[in-house]
C-alpha cells in the first residue's frame, strides 16, 4: 500500500485491495500523451484509456501535477483548489471507461501539492509518486516556464523520470503538453505574436541541451521532436515553423521534428520513437525539414524563408502511425512514400502592367505594396491624359460598408502623394464597365467578406473590367477578399472571426472552394493568412482541388506580379501549401488526414518559384 498525500481523492479505506508488482507494466516501453489544450471529456477518456491499456492490479492509479499554475503564496490556497476540482474530473473520466470486472477499485486519483519550488524539493510532497503501483501522470495546463522553474532538478522530477521509466503514461494538457519535449517553446516576446511569429526573434523556445538549467522541458521529455498546443485554435503554424528551422541550424542535418497538437487532441508516442495513434477532437501536425531547400532568415525582421517542408495532418482511426526515425507516416503498417516535389504553377501576368496581389491591411501609408502602386499610378498620369485611380469595393453587405473601408485605402492614397482624381465605385450599386478602366491611371480593387463574393464573379462585367486592368499597362492593386477571386478557386466560406473556426477549419469538407475569375490560374488565393488563422483553409483547399496550389498571403504583405514573375513586398509572409501529391482521410472525429503535403514559407524579397 503506498502512502498517500493528505489531498488524496479517496479514503485510505479503500487502497485495502492488494495490487500488483507493477500497475503500469514496464514490459509495454514509455507512453506520452501530450494534449494540445483544455479538460474535455473526450481527451480525458483517451488518457484514461492509454493508461488503462498498461495498468495492472486492482486500481488504475493517477498522480495530477499543478505545477504550471505558479508559486504565489496569496494564490496557493485558491491555486490548490482549483487544481482538486480538475484532480476529480480526471478520475471521474477515468471511471467512465475503465472495466470494473477487472479494475475492481476503479480509479483513483491524487493531486500532489507541487505549486512552488520548495515543493518539489521536498521529497515528502512527492511521495509515492514512482511507486510500482503508480499508472500514469496528467500535468495540469498553465504556464510551462512555472511548471519546470517547480519542477527542474528537483526529487519530484527525479520521481517522474523514474515513474516515466517503469512504464507510467504521462499525460498533460496545453503546458502540460509544452513541457513533454526536452526543447519547450516557451510563448512569445513582446510584440510576438502568431502574426509575426515567422520571425526569427518573436517566439522563444528553450533547447534543453543543458539538464542543470530549469530552461528546458521535462529531463526524460522527447528528444526527437518540439511540441506546441492550441495548434490550430491560436494559429501556431508560424511559430512551430520557426522553431523547428532554428532547430536544423543549431543541430544540423534535419533538426527536430516540429509536433502541433490542437485542443482537445493528443497524439500517443511511444518510446520517444513513434506516433501510434491519435486521439481526441482534432488532428496532429508533424513539420518535417528533411527535404526542405533554402532555408534562410530574410529582410529586416528575419524572417522565415523555406521551401519544401513535409506536413503530415495526423487523425484519429485513419490507421496513420509516424516514425520518428524513418521520418514517415505508414497507413495499416505499410509506408506511404514522399512523393517527387513538382513546381509551383507559374505566376506571371501577360500585361504590361504591375499586379499587386494583397493580403488584406494594405490601406496604410507603412504599406510597401500600396505606395508603389501610387508611385507607378502617379507616373502614370504624366503625359498619358490618366488623371485620377478607380477604386473599387466588393463583397460588403452595404454600401455604406463598401464606402468606410475604401476610405481608409483613399485617405492613405493622398497621404502618400496622389495627386489626381478618385473614382469610387461599389458593386452592386455603380457599374464597372471596361471604359472606367481604359480611363484610369491605376486600379486598386478592395475586398470585404469571401462569402459575399458570388455576385461579383458571376458578374461579366467586373470580370471583364478586371481583366482588362491586369492586361494593360496599368499598375493594379487588390487587397482582402478582392485577391482571393482572383485565382482559379476561391474558399466560399465565411471569414473565420473566433478560434472555434480556426479550429473548423481543419475539419475534412470544412472549406469549400468554387471558381474565380481565373486571372491568377494555378492558384486558390487566401489573404490575412495569420491575422486570422486561416491556415486551416490552406489545407482545406488543398483537400479540396488538389491540383490547384493554395497560395495564403499575410496582412500587411502583397505578391507583386510582373511579366517576368513574382516577388513577395511588405512585411510578413506567403505560404505555399501543396497537396498535389498527398494522400488524404478522414478521421473518427470529422478531422482532415493528410500524408505528404508540401508546405513553403516565401518572404520579403523572395521570388514564387
Amino acid at each position: 500500500m503506498r502512502r498517500r498525500p493528505v489531498l488524496s481523492l479517496v479514503l485510505a479505506a479503500c487502497l485495502a485491495a492488494p495490487v500488483a508488482a507493477y500497475a503500469a507494466n514496464p514490459d509495454d516501453g514509455q507512453k506520452l500523451v501530450p494534449i494540445g489544450g483544455g479538460y474535455s471529456e473526450e481527451s480525458l477518456h483517451g488518457f484514461a484509456a492509454q493508461t488503462i491499456d498498461g495498468a495492472t492490479g486492482d486500481t488504475v492509479d493517477l498522480y495530477v501535477i499543478p505545477s504550471s499554475y505558479g508559486d504565489a503564496p496569496e494564490d496557493r490556497e485558491e491555486n490548490l483548489a482549483l487544481a482538486q476540482e480538475r484532480t476529480v474530473q480526471i478520475e471521474a473520466a477515468c471511471d467512465d471507461v475503465v472495466d470494473l470486472a477487472t479494475f475492481t477499485g476503479g480509479c483513483e486519483a491524487t493531486l500532489l501539492p507541487l505549486l512552488a519550488r520548495e515543493d518539489a524539493l521536498d521529497p515528502a510532497a512527492s511521495e509515492g509518486l514512482d511507486d510500482t503501483d503508480t499508472d500514469g501522470v496528467y500535468i495540469l495546463g498553465g504556464d510551462q516556464v512555472l511548471a519546470m522553474h517547480v519542477l527542474a532538478n528537483s526529487p519530484a522530477e527525479e520521481r517522474l523520470a523514474t515513474a516515466y521509466a517503469q512504464g507510467v503514461v504521462i499525460s498533460g494538457t496545453s503546458a502540460g503538453n509544452a513541457v513533454q519535449s526536452r526543447s519547450m517553446g516557451a510563448g512569445y516576446p513582446e510584440p510576438g505574436y502568431p502574426e509575426n511569429a515567422l520571425e526569427r526573434d518573436m517566439s522563444l523556445i528553450f533547447w534543453g541541451d543543458d539538464l542543470a538549467s530549469e530552461e528546458r522541458g521535462l529531463s526524460f521529455g522527447s528528444q526527437e521532436i518540439i511540441l506546441d498546443q492550441h495548434f490550430y485554435e491560436r494559429g501556431r503554424f508560424g511559430r512551430l515553423l520557426s522553431w523547428t528551422a532554428q532547430s536544423v541550424e543549431r543541430y544540423g542535418g534535419a533538426g527536430k521534428l516540429g509536433v502541433g497538437v490542437d485542443w482537445g487532441t493528443a497524439p500517443v508516442i511511444q518510446d520517444d520513437a513513434t506516433i501510434t495513434s491519435v486521439l481526441g477532437a482534432s488532428s496532429v501536425s508533424v513539420l518535417d525539414f528533411s527535404a526542405a531547400q533554402g532555408l534562410d532568415w530574410v529582410g529586416d525582421r528575419d524572417t522565415l524563408s523555406v521551401q519544401s517542408v513535409l506536413v503530415h495532418l495526423l487523425a484519429p482511426d485513419t490507421g496513420a502511425t509516424y516514425d520518428f526515425g524513418s521520418r514517415s507516416v505508414a497507413h495499416d503498417d505499410v509506408a506511404v512514400p514522399t512523393p517527387e516535389r513538382v513546381a509551383l504553377p507559374s505566376l506571371a501576368t501577360r500585361g504590361q502592367g504591375t499586379l499587386w496581389l494583397g493580403g488584406g491591411d494594405n490601406n496604410s501609408i507603412e504599406s510597401e505594396a500600396l505606395s508603389a502602386f501610387v508611385a507607378q499610378a502617379q507616373d502614370n498620369t504624366r503625359g498619358k491624359g490618366k488623371t485620377s485611380l478607380l477604386v473599387l469595393g466588393l463583397g460588403y453587405a452595404d454600401e455604406a460598408g463598401a464606402l468606410d473601408a475604401v476610405t481608409d485605402y483613399t485617405e492613405a492614397v493622398a497621404e502618400l502623394g496622389w495627386t489626381g482624381g478618385i473614382d469610387v465605385r461599389v458593386h452592386g450599386h455603380d457599374a464597372i464597365p471596361t471604359s472606367a478602366v481604359a480611363r484610369a491611371a491605376g486600379v486598386l480593387v478592395v475586398g470585404g467578406d469571401q462569402s459575399l463574393m458570388a455576385e461579383e464573379v458571376a458578374d461579366p462585367e467586373l470580370r471583364s473590367a478586371l481583366a482588362k486592368a491586369v492586361q494593360r499597362p496599368t499598375p493594379v492593386l487588390t487587397d482582402g477578399a478582392a485577391t482571393a477571386i482572383l485565382g482559379e478557386r476561391y474558399v466560399t466560406d465565411i471569414d473565420p472571426t473566433t478560434s472555434d473556426e480556426a479550429i473548423e477549419m481543419f475539419r475534412a469538407n470544412a472549406v469549400i472552394t468554387t471558381p474565380g475569375l481565373g486571372l491568377i490560374p494555378g492558384y486558390t488565393l487566401e489573404p490575412t493568412l495569420t491575422q486570422d488563422y486561416r491556415w486551416g483553409r490552406l489545407f482545406g483547399a488543398a483537400h479540396d482541388s488538389p491540383d490547384v496550389a493554395s497560395l495564403g498571403i499575410s496582412e500587411l504583405t502583397a505578391i507583386e506580379v510582373g511579366r517576368g514573375g513574382a516577388s513577395v513586398v511588405g512585411e510578413r509572409s506567403v505560404v505555399a501549401v501543396d497537396g498535389s501529391g498527398a494522400t488524404w482521410s478522414t478521421g473518427s472525429n470529422g478531422a482532415l488526414g493528410a500524408t505528404n503535403v508540401w508546405l513553403d514559407v516565401f518572404s520579403t524579397g523572395d521570388l514564387i518559384e
